[in-house]
């Protein structure tokens, strides 16, 4: 994959790794990647290692925080509480504090927001291939990359050019 287009930014929209059922501590946020979930994070890592992400936004929950680990991008992560089972409305808001120099942008989140982004973002120039891989469902360690122009805080419509469904 390259750099997005002089101007251009873009956006990976990442559901976290597949991840048991519950956590030692009976708590959602607590639940950890299966073996499966690691071997698909890696997995990941290899398909974004040339991607150009300069950022990773990533929920606290320990799945994602897994998930981004396990990518093994060199770019530096933020782990924030606000996208531990956020909506769209929360990932836009949390992606317009983004600094224009980032150029590619990785977020590490949960269903239903991100699906719900990647729905809500989809333009009319989009790859409807790559759109038709994401429906019905959006399974753990799905991945989508949208690209745009503009600001990150004007971030309402992109191109999705890119999924990736596990097997």
């Amino acid at each position: 994959m390259s750099s997005p287009e002089p101007g251009g930014h873009r956006l990976y929209l990442l559901r976290h790794a597949e991840s048991g059922n519950i956590s030692a501590d009976w708590r959602d946020a607590g639940r950890e990647l299966t073996r499966n979930g690691r071997s698909q994070a890696r997995a990941l890592g290899e398909v974004l290692a040339d991607a150009g992400i300069g950022l990773v936004l990533c929920s606290v929950a320990v799945r994602a925080r897994q998930t981004a680990q396990l990518l093994g991008l060199a770019a530096p992560v933020h782990h924030l509480p606000a996208l531990y089972n956020a909506g769209a409305r929360q990932i836009l808001a949390e992606l317009a504090q983004v600094n224009e120099a980032v150029g590619s942008v990785l977020v590490v989140a949960h269903a239903p927001g991100i699906p719900s982004l990647v729905t809500s973002l989809a333009g009319p120039d989009s790859d409807a291939d790559a759109l038709a891989r994401l429906r019905p469902m959006y399974p753990p360690a799905t991945l989508a990359g949208l690209e745009f122009t503009g600001s990150w805080s004007e971030l309402a419509l992109a191109r999705v050019f890119l999924t990736r469904v596990p097997d």
